[in-house]
């Protein structure tokens, strides 16, 4: 059984959406970086997507951070 963490995924997506927007970037701006969709970056920033390890990774990439950092909460 697959066990969801949605207080962490909460935790991540507010971390997204906090270097986001002190990068001065907008959702659609992160998302043609990271090349994924714009409504992923939407869901991912709310905690309502569990985005895979390579969604993290380009976020993370696009971002200019580790991944590490961007998932430690």
């Amino acid at each position: 059984m697959e066990r969801i963490y949605i207080k962490e995924l909460e935790k991540v997506g507010k971390k997204i959406r906090k270097m986001r927007i002190e990068q001065k970037i907008t959702q659609k701006e992160l998302a043609g970086k990271a090349e994924i969709d714009e409504r992923t970056v939407q869901k991912i920033e709310k905690g309502d997507y569990n985005p895979t390890l390579n969604i993290l990774f380009a976020i993370a990439d696009a971002l200019d951070m580790e991944l590490s950092d961007l998932v430690k909460i």
